[in-house]
């Protein structure tokens, strides 16, 4: 395989991925919108409480995945160029060992940030 295949196939596998986050940030929107609607609704039950919880939790666990994959993608990429002693190769290694990588720490927290925001919009109160 070429270093151009290579980086062909890893172009490919960004594209699939970003499809998927753009769904993934319409549904953290909506989660957004349903945990305000809980909050400014003071009547709201415990069932549209718990729902809404689940439905942020199970957004976020995917947001989570597809940003290890993203990082996945990379990080393979980038050592089949190595192994293959591509000149991209070395750029590329540098890149997965940064903390701002896809995949990374940060992007990790952010994911998480983002749950306990929705979650504090569903659980707490104005009071």
């Amino acid at each position: 395989m070429t270093e151009y295949q290579v980086l062909s196939l890893m172009q490919l596998g960004f594209i699939q991925n970003a499809m998927y986050f753009v769904g993934l940030v319409l549904m953290t929107w909506l989660g957004f919108r349903m945990a305000n609607n809980v909050r400014a609704n003071p009547s709201s039950n415990m069932i549209g409480k718990v729902f809404t919880s689940v439905f942020c939790l199970f957004v976020a666990s995917f947001m989570f995945s597809v940003n290890q994959i993203g990082g996945s993608v990379l990080s393979n990429n980038a050592d089949l160029l190595v192994d293959m002693e591509a000149a991209s190769g070395e750029g590329l290694a540098e890149l997965v060992n940064s903390p701002l990588v896809i995949g990374g720490t940060l992007q990790t927290l952010f994911v998480l940030f983002v749950l306990v925001f929705q979650l504090a919009l569903v659980w707490t109160t104005d009071e």
